[in-house]
């Protein structure tokens, strides 16, 4: 959950509209930006949102509308 170019974290609203975003779909896989980042697990739905998670929680908020997703 990074800016790319600047390596700037997101803030945790802007990670939250790109779970709502996504949330509708199923999907079983994701595509990195270089080659072998991409992952393909019928699980990895499930993994997005836990690595958002940990994002919000690793900028310090323990309390957030994201922690609260399913």
């Amino acid at each position: 959950m990074w800016s790319i170019p600047n390596m700037i974290p997101l803030p945790p609203d802007t990670i939250l509209e790109m779970w709502k975003a996504i949330k509708p779909y199923d999907f079983t896989a994701t595509h990195g930006l270089f080659p072998g980042w991409d992952i393909r697990d019928e699980n990895v739905k499930k993994s997005v949102l836990d690595s958002m998670k940990i994002q919000v929680r690793n900028q310090g908020f323990a309390s957030h509308a994201l922690l609260d997703e399913e």
